[in-house]
């Protein structure tokens, strides 16, 4: 293993545009969206590892512990935290996937990382997945919102339906990274699945729409077949729950008026 600061590689493949797409678990991981959709396209997509960024300094061990092995009352193995990366080599654009937990600290340093990630294999493009909750009705499409670095993109996702994010509060490290992104004149994309308020749970049907929007926004194809069956399950899973529940049907029924509504008022003044 060779090592160039906090960046550990364990492998050098030669990889052709790679796209680097990065979720992490934390406050902007509503619905496990972006958790989901990292392992998710590390199983379909058969990523190989490359290698960790080490970030042990900069978690907070008394909510994310480090991972012991005992056997037999010997410690066998003890794994720090980190962020893991991995790779897939595939017939058109390669993926380079970067996983972990949001840092409590120490944003900087963790970006100079990734960006010395993407220089080393050629990535222009980074992509970060985000998951939040929205007085949104399970019985719409999945509400999605976007912020980039690109005019090119921003035009994709404006054909695409996707909705450009009006915000102001405290940050996450998603928006961090897009502000370095473009300041660094990379082409950055952060996409958020917006999950219903009343169903915060790991949610495969927001997944699935995230990525069949990811995968036509930049002009590559994900393996979801899986992806479709756990989603059709949850819905069905989700709909008897709802059915079951008078005061909960209703509150459905007053979403769905909302949400009609605001589909049909212009983004800019929503």
């Amino acid at each position: 293993m060779w090592g160039l600061k906090r960046l550990n590689l364990v492998d050098s493949p030669s990889l052709k545009n790679p796209l680097t797409i990065m979720g992490f678990g934390g406050w902007a991981d509503a619905g496990n969206v972006s958790t989901m959709s990292l392992a998710y396209l590390r199983e379909s997509e058969n990523a190989a590892n490359l290698g960790f960024i080490d970030v042990s300094d900069l978690v907070d061990h008394t909510y994310h512990r480090p991972i012991v092995s005992i056997e037999g009352g010997f410690i066998k193995e003890l794994a720090m935290p980190s962020f893991e990366i991995h790779y897939s080599v595939r017939r058109d654009r390669d993926l380079i996937l970067v996983s972990g937990y949001e840092l409590s600290h120490g944003w900087q340093e963790f970006a100079a990382s990734l960006f010395e990630l993407m220089d080393l294999f050629g990535s222009k493009t980074l992509t970060t997945i985000g998951g939040l909750i929205d007085n949104t009705p399970h019985t719409k499409p999945v509400r999605i919102t976007f912020l980039t670095t690109s005019r090119k993109i921003y035009a994709k996702a404006m054909a695409e339906g996707l909705r450009p994010s009006n915000y102001t509060g405290p940050a996450s490290m998603h928006s961090y990274i897009l502000k370095r992104s473009g300041e660094r004149g990379v082409e950055a994309f952060s996409i958020w699945g917006h999950v219903p308020s009343y169903l915060n749970t790991p949610n495969p049907r927001v997944v699935l729409a995230v990525l069949e929007k990811l995968s036509s926004m930049l002009e590559t194809t994900f393996r979801l077949e899986r992806l479709y069956v756990e989603a059709t399950v949850f819905d069905s899973k989700v709909n008897t729950f709802v059915e079951s529940d008078e005061r909960l049907k209703e509150m459905v029924r007053k979403l769905e008026a909302e949400y009609e509504e605001s589909e049909r008022r212009p983004f800019y003044i929503s």
